[in-house]
């Protein structure tokens, strides 16, 4: 997980987790959360990751969606090739869950987001 404070955004790169997992990445997420402002953007690649969250995983990661919106998110995209990643990112950030193939399409669109506001 990065955090780039001069674009306010955040970037998820996973390559799979486990429930033993699951505790680490959500501290983490949330101290990502406080170095950034309301309106940051997200992004969640999880294009390198071998396999799909198992539904314990995925039930234990859902309150990040929530942490992101009470955060003020102002964008989120992810970058998947599999239907069932597409489908669980779905799940877990709602509305801000947009689908790009590419981590370089996934960034244009926010960067157009950020712009909006200029």
């Amino acid at each position: 997980m990065e955090v780039n404070v001069q674009k306010n955004q955040v970037v998820v790169k996973a390559f799979g987790l486990t429930e033993e997992d699951v505790p680490s990445y959500i501290s983490d997420f949330e101290k990502a959360m406080k170095q950034l402002k309301p309106g940051f953007t997200g992004v969640t690649d999880v294009s390198g990751s071998a396999s799909v969250l198992s539904p314990e995983v995925a039930a234990k990661l859902a309150p990040t969606g929530d942490i992101a919106v009470a955060n003020g998110v102002g964008g989120w995209v992810y970058v998947a090739n599999s239907p069932v990643w597409k489908m669980q990112m779905k799940r877990l950030f709602g509305q801000f869950a947009v689908h790009y193939p590419t981590f370089e399409e996934a960034d244009a669109y926010l960067q157009s987001l950020s712009n909006l506001g200029k």
